[in-house]
């Protein structure tokens, strides 16, 4: 249940098998329940970002082509091996993320989680992180945070990775164990940082400011990038608008009757 600073109270469901958030609009919690989906801030982002992946699994294949060259596959499984290459590549990294997102989280909330070992990677981000509380004034607030942005005509839920207050400031900050700092990345911490300055009812420029921390997976070194949210959060709402646009039918229009 989320309530806002204004006594309203909403009843946002999260499904994590197909990550996907859910209004209850029912009278009671449990009860009478009519559920409406909710778009989560990624798939907006998405509709004006699409992810451009062509190049990237070009560049995969070929690379499992040369891997395979010497071997002794058969045809089908040279093809098999060469197409799936994208997926592979992919996965693994969505595991690695998956695995240390997974311990961050316990460490935010438990302070003293289990010693990181995978024998599939991920090492090295955790390195990143620890070496970058080093250099900051951390005080962790939530992990895992569920926010809902209950404005008319922009409603949109997501998950916050950490809510922190890093040397004196209060931040919306979340992990990325890319190989680099994607401009729609703004746009998706802006948009947590929006739904939860809102329901607190702090102005944007008091409230929660965004951070994104990028935990590199090959050379353990970090990339922190602090920023205001007031810029980036007008550009969001387009992507609402472009959203709800795109999913329009576009009526003819009649002439020279």
């Amino acid at each position: 249940m989320i309530k806002y600073h204004n006594g309203h109270e909403f009843d946002v469901r999260y499904d994590p098998l197909d990550h996907k958030y859910w209004l209850n609009r029912g009278d009671k919690l449990g009860e009478d329940e009519d559920l409406v989906q909710i778009p989560s801030v990624t798939r907006i982002i998405d509709s004006c970002f699409p992810k451009h992946l062509t190049e990237w699994a070009a560049k995969a294949g070929a690379d499992a082509y040369l891997e395979c060259w010497n071997q002794n596959l058969e045809v089908q499984d040279r093809y098999d091996l060469i197409v799936g290459a994208y997926k592979k590549i992919g996965e693994e990294a969505a595991n690695i993320g998956s695995r240390v997102h997974n311990w961050l989280h316990q460490y935010i909330t438990e302070a003293i989680p289990e010693k990181f070992e995978s024998p599939e990677g991920g090492e090295k981000c955790i390195d990143a992180f620890l070496e970058w509380e080093k250099t900051r004034q951390v005080k962790w607030e939530e992990s895992e945070r569920l926010v809902f942005q209950a404005r008319p005509g922009r409603r949109y839920a997501g998950t916050a990775d950490a809510l922190a207050e890093i040397d004196g400031q209060k931040f919306v900050v979340d992990f990325k164990t890319s190989k680099k700092i994607y401009k729609s990345y703004y746009l998706q911490v802006s948009a947590y940082a929006a739904a939860l300055n809102d329901e607190l009812g702090l102005e944007y420029d008091k409230g929660y400011k965004g951070m994104i921390l990028r935990l590199d997976k090959e050379s353990g070194k970090f990339q922190e990038k602090a920023f205001d949210i007031q810029e980036s959060i007008p550009v969001f709402w387009s992507c609402i608008d472009l959203k709800v646009w795109n999913s329009k039918r576009i009526p003819s229009l009649k002439y020279g009757e």
